[in-house]
């Protein structure tokens, strides 16, 4: 028979083995739960590829496809390059557009925000001759508004903005009324003084162009998209016809232009956009003009939304200033209503405009030099829609 002392030596023992079972046991448990922890927060972690950055800006693109791969990091020269200050997006006082009495203030092709900000404008500010109301009193019939002293934007509704024409901007002279003619479906001026000259603008999605057939139908000049900015991403993208196209046309005699579809935010971007165009053109003989093409996002939110008038037109100006710098000539590719309502025109008066409007003939009443007036034309060389131009300058010999 064991002794008492015997019995508590044996207690003590199992005693001591039931706690490192516990021990181990807690120990595996917490293992299991750290292994599934780490397992599921993996799973559910984002991954930011390359891919899904390249699908982004594609899908970004698709929406742009009816507006007007190197990358950015290889022209990364204009690293070096002075850097200005950003553009600060503050209130400022901007061109107030006069809606007739239907529109119910909405703005026509404007953005909600800007909607609202012109809306407020009107409601705090002295309109024309001391009135609103007297002012849409007289616009009642479309046809009693002063086309000498206002411009109407009509959107896709049929709602129109009325836009006082500013005395101090330089006015176009050509007589469109008299001096339009349509030569196998493209737009031709020809009068004493001037004889425009036809062109075309293309992008990715025009695909397979045959540049002799165009150059044969009398296509006298081609304006290639090089490029454009993702307006959600903000990532640059060349486009990818743009090489085949410069290529093809130079070979069959067409002289081209390029432009960029741009989202800058700021000053910055405007000189990195500038940048990467000239730098992608330096290879080839470009005659026409570079243009920065300035649009609205429809459809969806766009990093450029908010800019205002002023934050806008500094960087079309800076873009603009920066390509006249390397010695090419730069254009601003623009809506009508962009013009008169998104941009401050009077600052931008020493570069030409490259008036988008497919209304003919065009009620523009400011000097244009270059005019985008169908975006569904149909040319020999090209299958499908084709946007034609015609412009009345001849940039080979400006």
């Amino acid at each position: 028979m064991a002794s008492y002392y015997d019995q508590e030596s044996e207690d003590k023992k199992s005693y001591q083995k039931t706690v490192a079972m516990c021990v181990a046991a807690a120990s595996l448990v917490i293992l299991l739960f750290l292994v599934i922890l780490y397992v599921n927060t993996d799973e559910n972690t984002p991954k930011h590829t390359s891919a899904n950055v390249k699908e982004e800006v594609e899908t970004e693109d698709d929406i742009l496809k009816d507006s007007h791969n190197i990358t950015s990091e290889e022209l990364e020269f204009w690293n070096d390059a002075k850097k200005p200050k950003p553009v600060e997006n503050e209130e400022e006082g901007e061109l107030t557009p006069y809606n007739d009495p239907e529109d119910n203030g909405d703005g026509g092709d404007l953005s909600d925000s800007e909607s609202k900000k012109t809306k407020e404008d009107r409601d705090n500010s002295d309109i024309s001759d001391g009135s609103e109301e007297s002012l849409n009193k007289d616009l009642t019939d479309d046809k009693e508004y002063d086309k000498e002293n206002y411009y109407a934007i009509e959107d896709g509704n049929g709602k129109k903005t009325y836009y006082e024409i500013k005395k101090d901007v330089p006015k176009n002279d050509y007589d469109l009324e008299n001096n339009l003619v349509n030569e196998n479906g493209m737009l031709a001026y020809k009068e004493s003084k001037r004889e425009s000259i036809k062109g075309v603008d293309l992008s990715k999605y025009n695909g397979p162009v045959d540049f002799t057939k165009l150059k044969d139908a009398g296509v006298g000049f081609a304006m290639l998209r090089l490029g454009s900015r993702g307006y959600g991403s903000g990532k640059i993208t060349l486009d990818e016809k743009f090489v085949e196209y410069a290529q093809n046309a130079q070979v069959a005699g067409i002289p081209i232009g390029a432009y960029f579809y741009s989202q800058a935010v700021n000053e910055i971007e405007a000189v990195e956009e500038a940048n990467y165009i000239v730098g992608a053109i330096s290879g080839f003989n470009v005659k026409y003009p570079v243009a920065i093409d300035i649009e609205r996002v429809s459809g969806d939110e766009a990093r450029t939304d908010k800019l205002t008038n002023s934050a806008r037109t500094a960087i079309v100006k800076l873009f603009c200033d920066t390509v006249k710098g390397y010695g090419y000539k730069p254009v601003i590719y623009a809506s009508s209503e962009m013009l008169v309502g998104g941009l401050n025109i009077e600052e931008l008066q020493d570069y030409d405009v490259w008036l988008a409007d497919e209304k003919v003939p065009t009620e523009y009443p400011y000097r244009f030099g270059m005019w985008q007036y169908n975006t569904k034309g149909h040319i020999e060389g090209i299958t499908g829609d084709i946007d034609l131009d015609i412009s009345f300058i001849d940039y080979e010999r400006k």
